[in-house]
């Protein structure tokens, strides 16, 4: 085998003359376009910049380059062009030579090029047609439904073609349909035959885990094959086998170490390093990495339906995450915020679940890589969303049978892959959305999610648990959003409009999508925006916000329960602060239903460009309120509260392995910052368990308006020393009687560390710490603290000097907002 990689500088020229330049492979179209400096030097983002794209790209263009081939490449019959991302409609010419068209920007190409090939200088150009012309004529062919406001924030016909569907616009992205060479590019030799894959399956019986490997090949000629597998163990220790290349074998794992999501244990992976031998020779390789473990979906019914979670190792997991979109609008470009940082940072937050919503792009290797080796569990969408596909169209439908096999070959034997659902929302669509589905679309639903997807399923992994949508209470359009069984999607906070205590009255078995809006921090507001832009319902603040009416929703959310900001930065803030007290509202309800609901994945983690959205880390990867508070209402340990305008009650949760012994103390204070009232019981939680630890009365305390002066502050403080802290106030924070706290904050540089000291003298609500042009992680951020109180809180060091860190920390309040 030998490859020649086309990666590098490539030229890019638009076919009606207008546009020449080159560009990076693997990229695209806009980002070379954003790197020559087309949108000038602060980018394609900035201000309404974006607003070009569809003009743009509505021509053809072209990628073309020279490479050169060795005479030894050529000496086999069989030499590929293996294309893992062409983005989207193409034809390819080799030397003149039309090789190939492709039509699907999710699939991986091969063709044999071998006789369009000569030693030395060869050309490739590479058209790509244009798409949006491509989905004006399909959908005048047949226009089927399609959501997302279709035509408003997402351009019309997006379903008619196997493309990202959210480079043509979602209601949190922008209408960039980019073009290019997205993923790698490679002419590949080979000569008796190609290790395409080894399907490896796992049974955990009594403490023994035995794989079974089968070798997938493509044979082109005779030769003496066999497979040899180098398996290295967590410690480093290797072992060499061999297995049968046209059948199946199996190995007992010697003294087997199990993988666990995060929380729940540690990630140890096993690496295969096959080799596919021709007689003596080796012709191919494939390598992976496993993690031993079972992982499906647990159903069984009970007194409220039926449950709905993930079963790891014999233990139900309530999963702790959030939906992730494409990173960012350029799916090549990782500068800004990286994979690996994004993964890190739901690690910090206690994340166990990431689900893969299924209107972007399969992720890749790499992103599903950081899944298994930090306990990530995948909730992994098929790329079909909020749409109806013309699956009575023969060639499309093989098109996206082979779109499943690729990439379900790809990702099946990743230790974090816990589900595959077949689409976003569309099961849901057909019975509530209102637009009047046909007999025949709703059979060409049930034919592509029922019968075809699950039939790809048994072919390529069938021990993976496949779920037809989401969401979904199993299929056949059977009450798709139904509380009692499957997962649920709720939206009635947000989009509806009603209170955050409306989660509160819903018991889901699992929540596998629901969200809220802020804004981004000032410091991503103004990487977009001019000074005459700092107003929300300006054109360029309106750009950047991709949900229709979102800006003034945001304002009406802050109107119900905080008092109007004093200025353009306050309402950022107070808007994060929004965000977080409705989305963990959801989060602390559900787990203390737990058993009842058995999950919480919110709506969203990140974005794809700067922007008001209902993510909890902005573009840029600064952190917002609520991924502060979701990293403290998805800690194993959560104390959390209920009750109604007068009573309280006080429940801790426990969702690690171990039984949870030490002391509950709560205190009701006066907002100046005088001690009422106080209690303290020492309790214990059993593993993976939620109750009811104090139950109080403070109907005489509140009376006559008194709910405005205070607020009940709670702790517990586990045997080992950790605390775990929230509070309550009876009244909306509108009302409260604050007083100025006078935060100060001093700094000490403690070796790896920063530590920083805040001190308030009076109750102080959302301590908010920040820096002028720093963007640094806290230990713990937007957090309450008692009268007379003092909070430690780290950021790890980086490129920063103590000295900065003392010129640019800022320290503030609610209280500081009005």
């Amino acid at each position: 085998m030998e490859t020649l990689n086309l990666h590098g500088k490539w030229n890019i020229t638009s076919k009606d003359g207008q546009y020449k330049l080159t560009g990076d492979v693997p990229g695209s179209l806009f980002y070379a376009l954003e790197q020559r400096g087309d949108f000038g030097k602060e980018g394609l983002f900035y201000r309404e910049n974006n607003r070009v794209c569809l003009e743009i790209a509505d021509r053809d263009f072209s990628y073309s380059r020279d490479f050169t081939v060795s005479d030894s490449l050529l000496k086999s019959d069989y030499v590929f062009l293996e294309a893992e991302g062409l983005d989207t409609l193409t034809d390819i010419i080799i030397n003149g030579r039309k090789i190939a068209e492709t039509d699907n920007m999710h699939r991986t190409w091969r063709f044999n090029i071998a006789d369009a090939l000569s030693s030395g200088k060869n050309t490739i150009e590479i058209t790509f047609k244009n798409s949006l012309e491509f989905v004006r004529k399909e959908r005048e062919r047949r226009t089927i439904y399609a959501a997302a406001n279709e035509g408003v924030t997402s351009v019309e016909g997006f379903n008619m073609i196997r493309k990202s569907h959210c480079s043509y616009g979602w209601d949190w992205g922008p209408m960039v349909p980019d073009l290019g060479i997205w993923r790698d590019l490679n002419i590949v030799s080979y000569d008796a035959a190609r290790l395409n894959s080894v399907h490896v399956i796992q049974r955990h019986e009594n403490g023994k885990v035995t794989l079974s490997m089968t070798p997938e090949l493509d044979i082109y000629n005779d030769g003496d094959l066999s497979v040899k597998a180098k398996i290295t163990a967590p410690d480093g220790s290797t072992e060499m086998i061999e297995i049968n290349a046209d059948s199946t074998t199996e190995y007992d794992v010697k003294n087997p170490r199990i993988w666990w999501p995060n929380g729940l244990g540690d990630q140890p992976l096993y690496t295969i390093d096959f080799e596919l031998v021709d007689g003596k020779k080796t012709i191919d390789d494939f390598s992976m990495r496993i993690g031993l473990r079972t992982l499906t979906i647990e159903q069984k019914k009970d007194e409220w339906g039926e449950t709905f979670n993930f079963l790891c190792n014999g233990i139900s997991v309530f999963a702790r995450g959030a939906n992730y979109i494409p990173e960012d609008t350029f799916l090549n470009r990782n500068e800004n915020y990286t994979t690996e940082q994004l993964i890190k940072d739901c690690v910090s937050a206690n994340y166990n679940t990431l689900r893969v919503w299924g209107g972007g792009i399969y992720p890749s290797d790499h992103l599903f890589d950081l899944c298994d080796e930090n306990g990530l569990i995948v909730w992994e969408d098929m790329m079909f969303a909020c749409a109806i596909y013309d699956v009575r169209n023969d060639d499309f439908l093989e098109n996206i049978k082979q779109e499943l096999r690729d990439n379900l070959t790809r990702i099946r034997h990743h230790a974090c892959i816990g589900l595959i659902c077949g689409n976003n929302e569309m099961e849901w669509g057909f019975e509530e959305w209102g637009f009047d589905p046909t007999k025949e679309e709703r059979s060409e639903y049930l034919k592509q999610y029922q019968f075809v997807f699950p039939d790809i399923i048994k072919e390529i992994c069938p021990e993976l648990f496949y779920w037809p949508a989401s969401p979904s209470s199993g299929g056949d359009f059977e009450k798709p959003n139904d509380p009692a069984s499957g997962d649920c999607h709720f939206w009635d906070v947000w989009h509806g409009n009603k209170d955050f205590s409306e989660f509160k009255k819903h018991y889901f078995r699992f929540m596998s999508e629901f969200g809220f809006e802020s804004f981004p921090s000032m410091k991503t507001i103004r990487s977009f925006t001019e000074e005459e832009d700092l107003n929300i319902f300006s054109p360029v603040m309106e750009e950047h916000q991709k949900c229709i009416g979102g800006n003034g929703k945001i304002l009406n959310y802050v109107s119900k329960y905080f008092k109007y900001p004093k200025d353009l930065n306050s309402l950022v803030y107070v808007s994060q602060i929004s965000q977080a007290e409705a989305i963990t509202t959801g989060i602390e309800h559900w787990r203390r239903n737990r058993g009842r609901c058995m999950g919480s994945t919110y709506w969203q983690v990140n974005d794809n460009w700067p922007v008001a959205s209902w993510s909890s880390i902005d573009y840029y990867g600064r952190w917002k309120a609520l991924h502060y508070a979701a990293k403290r209402s998805y800690d194993n340990i959560l104390v959390s509260f209920d009750g109604d305008e007068t009573s309280a009650e006080i429940h801790l949760s426990n969702e690690s392995k171990e039984i949870v012994s030490g002391k509950l103390q709560w205190t009701l204070f006066t907002l100046s910052g005088e001690e009422l009232d106080r209690g303290t019981v020492e309790t214990t939680a059993n593993a993976f368990s939620s109750k009811l630890i104090e139950k109080r009365d403070f109907s005489e305390e509140l009376k006559g308006n008194k709910d405005r002066d205070l607020y009940l502050s709670y702790s517990f403080t586990e045997s080992n020393g950790n605390v775990h802290r929230n509070c309550h106030n009876f009244a909306p924070f509108k009302y409260l009687n604050l007083e100025n706290p006078k935060l100060t904050v001093s700094v000490k540089d403690k070796g790896e560390l920063f530590e920083l000291t805040v001190k308030s003298e009076k109750p102080s609500l959302f301590v908010e710490l920040d820096f002028e042009a720093i963007d640094a992680v806290c230990s713990d951020n937007f957090f309450h603290m008692d009268g007379g109180e003092s909070r430690i809180v780290t950021i790890e060091k980086s490129d920063y000097t103590l000295d900065q860190i003392n010129e640019q920390i800022k320290v503030r309040s609610l209280f500081s907002t009005y």
